[in-house]
């Protein structure tokens, strides 16, 4: 796994190979900061590869060793409930609960044992800066990392929810309350499966599961999805009392799963405020920005083909390099 963190003027050797087209788009993101007055980040698995993460997707996937042995099965059968109800134990035939439970131990210690890159700080420095009177943060990473960078949980929509909260299978009760490291758990190598005791709800005593949405999964409570889409609701509508002029900076969101796309899209031609739009995806065809959205906003929409932390770090010295102009 790659390094968590890197410093703030350390390009990577992609950074110092950009065109002259990409050092222009990046000048203009840089002027679009600094013009505007509220800030959204919408941010999806791509964000998280600078922290050593990977997409579980295309060629920055972290895969999950068994997968790689087991070609019938993938990301999206692994990511569904159904294992939380599966007959427990130790087999070698992939059946169990605890093979279920082996995959989320897994992404677990990936997500905790990664720091949020210097990306994560460029963008709450943006965030704080003098003209800015509002920012917000929706992600589809279910990491934690906007919140560990120092964001508040008022400033943070999760909307796949957080691997640091955990829920009862059963939803006997409604209700989630922290991980505490109940996913610490120890894996098996010849089975793939946990060895100790399953994580139990703390109020019926049956099992205990991720506090995400996964592929299928009418079981996930979504009460503290519910509080974020509130505070989420309040910046929108906020921008729309102040006529705000809105920065959209999408980070690392694939097609796979477009929910972040789709909803950067849906704000970049919202009537109700003026928005510009920039989109960062390695990429090319995923930096693309349809164009029956740019036709119905009024604003300008930027394609910056680059991953997240090397946009974030250059459009930052960009920015700097103005401010002192």
């Amino acid at each position: 796994m790659s390094s968590a963190s890197a410093p703030q003027d350390s390009l990577t050797d992609d950074a110092q190979k950009i065109s002259v087209e990409t050092e222009q788009i990046i000048d203009k993101a840089a002027e679009l900061i600094l013009s505007c007055d509220a800030i959204l980040f919408t941010s999806g698995a791509g964000m998280g590869v600078g922290s050593g993460l990977g997409t579980f997707r295309g060629i920055a996937a972290g895969v999950w060793p068994p997968l790689q042995q087991h070609p019938e099965l993938d990301f999206t059968d692994m990511s569904n409930p159904s294992w939380f109800h599966k007959a427990q134990g130790n087999s070698s035939k992939h059946n169990t609960a605890n093979f279920g439970y082996a995959f989320w131990a897994f992404r677990y210690d990936a997500y905790t044992s990664a720091a949020p890159h210097h990306g994560y700080l460029i963008a709450k420095q943006w965030s704080e800066l003098g003209h800015i009177k509002s920012a917000f943060s929706f992600t589809s990473n279910i990491d934690g990392h906007w919140i560990k960078s120092g964001w508040k949980e008022s400033m943070v929509l999760e909307c796949h929810g957080s691997i640091d909260y955990m829920q009862c299978v059963e939803n006997c009760n409604a209700r989630i309350w922290p991980t505490n490291n109940a996913l610490k758990l120890t894996v098996d190598p010849k089975t793939d499966c946990v060895t100790d005791p399953l994580p139990l709800c703390p109020d019926c005593h049956k099992l205990a599961r991720p506090n995400v949405l996964m592929f299928g999964d009418w079981e996930y409570i979504n009460n503290r999805l519910n509080e974020q889409q509130g505070h989420y609701d309040q910046f929108k509508s906020g921008l729309a009392a102040a006529k705000s002029k809105l920065l959209i900076i999408e980070l690392g969101a694939g097609t796979a799963v477009p929910t972040v796309r789709f909803e950067s899209e849906r704000t970049f031609v919202d009537p109700r405020w003026a928005a510009h739009f920039i989109r960062i995806n390695p990429f090319t065809e995923h930096a693309t920005i349809d164009a029956r959205s740019s036709n119905k906003s009024k604003g300008q929409a930027l394609e910056l083909p680059l991953d997240a932390l090397t946009a974030l770090t250059l459009i930052d010295k960009a920015l700097k390099k103005k401010q002192k102009q």
